[in-house]
């Protein structure tokens, strides 16, 4: 099997309890999902984004800035990364000039799947920095 990349988007958030919250301490329960707390919040993720680990190789090992590229190897070490708000600077302006770069060079037809995932992963980027609580999930998995 094919090992693959794939990123998971929050998409709803809920709480897991089998008992209905007091009044007197649902503030509580609704601040603690507004903020990212998780007591007793289940996060729901759903597919967003996927490539063959070839084409994340490709992507990372072009990478020139080491806090970027240290990130997204997260993958390759520990088999997932988590993305929140506070990798979204670093990771936009890393990817943002591996994008330019790729449309610079003369093979850059031969980087299509890298520059459609490239511009796709950057719009999710955009997502995470401007909705709250919003944060990516990325994966290694075997393809089937």
């Amino acid at each position: 099997m094919e090992k693959k990349v794939v990123f998971y988007c929050l998409t709803a958030k809920f709480v897991d309890s089998a008992v209905d919250i007091p009044e007197e301490v649902s503030n509580i329960m609704y601040y603690t999902l507004s903020v990212g707390h998780h007591t007793g919040v289940a996060d729901c993720l759903s597919p967003c984004l996927s490539c063959s680990m070839d084409t994340y190789r490709s992507i990372v090992s072009h990478i020139d800035s080491q806090e970027a590229r240290y990130k997204l190897e997260g993958i390759m070490r520990f088999g997932e990364i988590q993305i929140d708000k506070v990798h979204v600077p670093a990771l936009t302006e890393a990817l943002k000039k591996e994008l330019q770069s790729l449309y610079l060079q003369k093979t850059s037809k031969l980087y299509a799947v890298e520059i459609t995932w490239l511009t796709q992963f950057l719009e999710l980027l955009e997502e995470v920095r401007t909705q709250t609580a919003m944060y990516m999930m990325g994966r290694l998995t075997d393809e089937q």
